[in-house]
């Protein structure tokens, strides 16, 4: 997992593609049938059977012919990367848009579900107009109806008071050229109607954000999803006559929930479309588990390694700069090092105010505090010990057939980080199950010690939210240079991670 900024949660788990088809996809009509209060049924497949519709067709030209000559060529092409740079270039069009959240009043019905002509016509919408819309404008531009669905579903927002808001929503799901699934969320880019009122929840109070999905449809099919709060014996009419779509979405909430650490270093700096690949690359990395290599993420204390790939790919990336998928990997990688390894342990901190800090950036042979040293005793006064010889840490036994006294000693002197997606580790969560290292690096005489490295979930920084599983560091804090707060470890290793983007960036790219 890479660094995780974002207060969006891996959404990776769900089967996108849906699990079980929904033979009758019929709902009640927003709208009554005229002169009378009657609501007849809708397929609600009806509202993306716009592939030829003439008015979607005549919106997806304006925004064509916006383009410059060589923007133009790349969105009509059939290369490598043409159908992500069609969805960020649609995607990126509906800041033209606005956020209506009470427009949609007809008759009886409290929120009328608009065609996407209609949302177009009335130059905006709510959350399920515009991912609509979205999901039309996808299909005439000649993305997979494989490759796109409209979620309906619900958000899990975890406020950082203990509270938790379960508001319906409704977004897009595309399948970008990775082959990984990615949400599209209007809110994001979407224009705020003047004097809109603000939603409860601030992005500084939200703790974590889950997308939750119940069902999932295209054109040609819609499919139930097997979440943990879906109820298979309810008929999806009756699902949606007792939904209200979260009229309170404010989108600037949405913007910040939906901050990354590339959006941080990179954002301003470099073309959109340059900056959405970035992303794609690093989601790439994290989500397709049958290409994992422990060197992209310096796992399994691969740390020399790991820069050795990510120095190749820098110059990959300096040969030449449309390249942005070598950088997109060695940005991940960057904050990967951070995240992961030992490094923030022992480094040399500077800035260290409330909400500031940051290490001296990682290079070969930079000075430390002190020498690493995994015992009982710390390594310097100024530092909390790391200590593998505690019951904290596990260890992989079928690998690792040493004391944890030897582990400590074997590890002495070096930078390390945590174990991941080793066979027959009792501590492996679900996902590690299938993920498999390649077979060059298992077959390594070296590879048996890496099991004396404490596990990732152990030791590694990755998220602002401490989990369940993490040994290292303490939840509390006595203020804000406090080396074994996990608060202040997580910040740190943003800031450096942002701050080596950016010198990565100025050092080999010229625009």
């Amino acid at each position: 997992m890479c660094l995780q900024i974002s207060a969006v949660q891996p959404w990776d788990s769900w089967n996108w593609e849906g699990d079980e088809i929904v033979h009758r996809p019929i709902i009640p009509a927003s709208r009554t049938i005229p002169n009378t209060k009657k609501r007849y049924p809708i397929d609600i497949r009806e509202f993306l059977t716009t592939t030829d519709n003439a008015v979607v067709g005549e919106k997806l030209g304006e925004l064509i012919h916006s383009l410059s000559p060589s923007d133009q060529a790349g969105f009509r092409s059939h290369s490598k990367g043409s159908f992500d740079f069609r969805t960020d270039i649609i995607l990126q069009s509906f800041s033209k848009l606005r956020y209506l959240n009470k427009a949609n009043k007809v008759g009886r019905c409290p929120d009328a579900w608009l065609f996407p002509d209609e949302t177009l016509a009335q130059g905006g919408g709510d959350c399920e107009d515009l991912a609509f819309l979205l999901a039309a404008l996808l299909l005439a531009a000649g993305i997979s109806p494989y490759c796109v669905r409209v979620a309906l579903g619900s958000l899990q927002v975890n406020l950082v008071n203990g509270k938790l808001e379960t508001p319906d929503h409704c977004w897009v799901m595309y399948q970008n050229e990775f082959a990984v699934w990615e949400i599209l969320e209007p809110m994001t880019v979407v224009g705020s109607r003047p004097g809109q009122r603000a939603v409860r929840a601030t992005r500084s109070q939200v703790q974590s954000l889950e997308y939750v999905p119940h069902y999932v449809f295209n054109a040609d099919h819609l499919w139930r999803i097997h979440s943990r709060d879906s109820d298979r014996d309810v008929a999806f009419a009756d699902y949606c006559l007792d939904r209200e779509f979260w009229g309170k979405f404010d989108p600037s909430f949405a913007a910040g929930v939906h901050n990354t650490i590339f959006d941080q270093a990179l954002g301003g700096q470099i073309p959109a479309a340059a900056l959405s690949a970035i992303k794609r690359k690093s989601l790439s990395l994290d989500a397709n588990l049958l290409t994992y290599d422990p060197r992209d993420h310096f796992d399994n204390g691969y740390i020399p390694e790991g820069w050795d790939r990510l120095s190749a790919r820098l110059a990959a990336f300096r040969q030449d700069n449309s390249d942005w998928g070598s950088f997109g990997a060695a940005a991940h990688a960057i904050g990967d090092f951070y995240a992961h390894s030992s490094y923030l342990h022992f480094a040399q901190l500077q800035n260290l105010a409330p909400n500031r800090g940051e290490a001296l950036i990682y290079a070969p042979g930079v000075s430390l505090v002190a020498r690493p040293q995994y015992t009982a005793m710390s390594a310097d006064p100024a530092l909390p010990p790391f200590d593998l010889t505690s019951d904290a840490f596990s260890m992989n036994t079928e690998l690792w057939t040493g004391t944890k006294s030897e582990a400590a000693q074997q590890c002495g002197g070096k930078l390390i980080s945590g174990r991941y997606a080793q066979k027959y580790d009792p501590a492996a969560t679900f996902w590690e199950g299938f993920t498999g290292i390649p077979k060059s690096l298992v077959k390594a005489t070296d590879f048996n010690t890496r099991g004396a490295l404490p596990h990732h979930n152990e030791v590694a920084v990755d998220d602002a939210n401490m989990g369940p599983k993490h040994k290292l560091y303490s939840p509390t804090s006595s203020g804000p240079t406090d080396r074994n707060a996990y608060a202040n470890q997580f910040r740190w290793r943003v800031n450096t991670a942002v701050q080596h983007i950016q010198q990565a960036l100025r050092e080999n790219y010229q625009p």
